[in-house]
């Protein structure tokens, strides 16, 4: 199991988490204690606006490990297109 899969799991089990706290506070009275932190896993494990999901994080990985064409490389550091003058640099 490599890293993008295991936390693919992690995302999984999460979400069964948050479900279990879900239907386990659900009618209990007690469902303002935990606020939203069913939410906030969730959030941890699969929200596609969270650049530190989980989900989201398993997808680079998934991208760093495939060859990418040459024309979404850059061709130059952006540090070091220009010179300290000003003047554009020489590779």
């Amino acid at each position: 199991m490599d890293r993008a899969d295991k936390l693919r799991e992690a995302e999984r089990l999460l979400n069964q988490a948050a479900d279990l706290m879900d239907e386990a506070l659900r009618m209990s009275g007690m469902e303002s204690r935990s606020g939203d932190d069913s939410a906030t896993i969730r959030r941890i494990a699969s929200d596609r606006d969270y650049a530190g999901s989980l989900h989201n994080i398993a997808e680079d990985l998934d991208y760093k490990e495939v060859e990418q064409p040459v024309w979404t490389q850059p061709l130059t550091s952006p540090k070091k297109q220009f010179d300290l003058a000003g003047r554009e640099g020489k590779d």
